[in-house]
């Protein structure tokens, strides 16, 4: 018997900052059951003590990764759609409603619409892969999956450092599901708040696409070409080599 709650599922650290307007967005939102099951890889500031006000959340603290952070979350699941966002995030009234709906019509996996909010210029153009038409970079701050689905494909590789939500996406059209979109299901996602971070971020992302690449060869030649349009472009893109190379180093030595 199917179970028509959702599942929502967040990762985070340190993100007391932003987690109460999440939790606050999905609060807002009227579907039911419905749950919200925080993964906290220890924290020090008061995650904790946000999560608890609210009684729709279940709260789980564990050294992890952000991929076992979402594994273990799915585990404690109660209901047969997960829906994954993030702890800096904010999702739109009708988030929930629709993105269960398209899984209720027989789905196994949906995408929702992810706009990005803040300073401009750390704001990047996502680089876009697909394959059988589905884009696999779809970001897991604005996606779903059925419970049983997810769990069939052993769920996010906790290896990665980045890229696992990719990685899990071109599991899933290797393996048959069906994927559809739901332009109405929107989440908004902050951009890092200064170049340090900006940079870190491009870094970390440039080792998760050699992760990617060394788990699915070849996958990385159907990345959309895009060039540099300003300074930030060009510096998110030498960041991103220098993870990248440094990560093809790190394996080379194991």
């Amino acid at each position: 018997m199917v179970n028509y709650g959702a599942s929502i599922v967040v990762t985070v650290k340190d993100e007391g900052k932003n987690l109460r307007d999440l939790l606050e967005s999905i609060n807002r939102n009227d579907f039911r059951p419905m749950e919200t099951i925080v993964v906290d890889d220890l924290s020090t500031d008061d995650t904790e003590e946000i999560v608890k006000q609210y009684d729709f959340t279940l709260y789980r603290r564990i050294r992890c990764s952000r991929g076992e952070g979402r594994n273990i979350g799915s585990k404690m699941a109660r209901y047969d759609f997960l829906l994954f966002t993030d702890g800096d995030a904010t999702v739109s009234e009708g988030w929930i409603s629709g993105m269960t709906s398209a899984l209720a019509e027989g789905n196994d996996a949906v995408i929702g619409l992810t706009r990005y909010i803040g300073k401009e210029r750390y704001m990047q153009e996502r680089v876009k892969i697909y394959m059988n038409g589905i884009e696999v970079t779809a970001p897991s701050v604005n996606l779903a999956y059925r419970k049983e689905k997810f769990l069939e494909l052993g769920g996010f590789d906790p290896e990665f450092v980045t890229a696992e939500d990719i990685d899990l996406n071109i599991r899933a059209v290797e393996a048959g599901f069906h994927f559809a979109t739901c332009d109405r299901c929107i989440v908004y996602a902050k951009t890092r708040e200064n170049l340090r971070s900006f940079l870190r971020q491009a870094y970390w992302n440039g080792y998760g696409r050699y992760q990617l690449e060394r788990k699915h060869p070849g996958v990385l030649r159907k990345t959309e070409i895009r060039i540099g349009k300003n300074f930030f472009d060009f510096l998110h893109m030498a960041a991103g080599a220098t993870g990248y190379l440094s990560a093809k180093f790190d394996y080379r030595k194991r």
